[in-house]
């Protein structure tokens, strides 16, 4: 546990200074199933899938029930007990306006376009496809992957009413979250030290980069603000080497900093 923990924190210096991989591969779909999230549920014998290494894997580690080690269900199942309920995944593609309660009286596809998304109004997380297959193509199945595990955490966070102060810190939070669950998913041998420095890299390249890209000139409060490079990396490692009770510190900052 000691040497994984100095691995990976010797890793994040790296990445810190990192810029945008580029790559090709195929993604056909990501689409999840319902995965059992009561505790008092196990999984079949043979269910449980093994390390992720393709967009399958990743479909099982997301599905699979609560008892299988290292899938999302069993994670948030240990977390919550029986506030935690099957996710509804609802995929669609760039053009398409996804049918969730969020996109009533949206009339342009682009406000969905390359995104995914946790819908409070209707406990729901709606992805799109092409976004999906983007980001394996940009660094394979563990992408997506983290990203549905950051939307898994916004509904977390709203199941448990542990929802970040501001924008930016709730985004932070629940980058941290997602290293929870891939500490997990590590423990268990469906994840390694590669796949969990991809998603710090991941994140620090999803970072707000103040000067250019996607959230400029945000302020922390800004709706949907979201952390900066190093701070989304920062998180995402603090979730995987520490605790849930770090993430949700993060979550309680007023400026949405990282600082600990």
């Amino acid at each position: 546990m000691g040497v994984r923990r100095t691995v990976l924190a010797s890793m994040l210096a790296a990445v810190l200074g990192s810029s945008l991989l580029a790559g090709c591969a195929g993604l056909e779909s990501t689409t999840a199933g319902d995965g059992a999230a009561s505790a008092d549920q196990q999984a079949p014998a043979g269910s449980c899938g093994g390390p992720v290494e393709t967009v399958q894997d990743v479909e099982a580690i997301i599905s699979e029930p609560a008892g299988c080690p290292g899938s999302v269900n069993t994670y948030w199942t240990g977390e919550l007990g029986r506030q935690w309920t099957a996710p509804r995944y609802i995929a669609y593609r760039d053009g398409e306006i996804p049918p969730i309660a969020c996109a009533a009286g949206e009339s342009d596809p682009a406000a969905f376009a390359s995104n995914a998304l946790y819908c409070t109004a209707d406990d729901t997380i709606a992805y799109s496809v092409d976004f999906m297959t983007e980001l394996h193509d940009v660094g394979g199945p563990s992408y997506p992957m983290y990203v549905i595990m950051h939307e898994l955490a916004h509904r977390a966070s709203t199941l448990s009413g542990r929802v970040g102060v501001v924008s930016r810190a709730e985004e932070n939070q629940a980058d941290c979250l997602a290293g929870s669950q891939a500490r997990l998913a590590t423990d268990a041998d469906r994840l390694d030290l590669g796949d969990a420095f991809s998603g710090a890299l991941l994140f620090f390249n999803l970072g707000d980069t103040r000067d250019r890209g996607w959230f400029d000139r945000e302020t922390a409060t800004s709706d949907g603000a979201h952390g900066t490079p190093r701070q989304r990396a920062q998180a995402f490692a603090f979730g995987y080497l520490r605790d849930n009770d770090t993430c949700f510190r993060l979550g309680e900052s007023p400026t949405g900093s990282v600082t600990f």
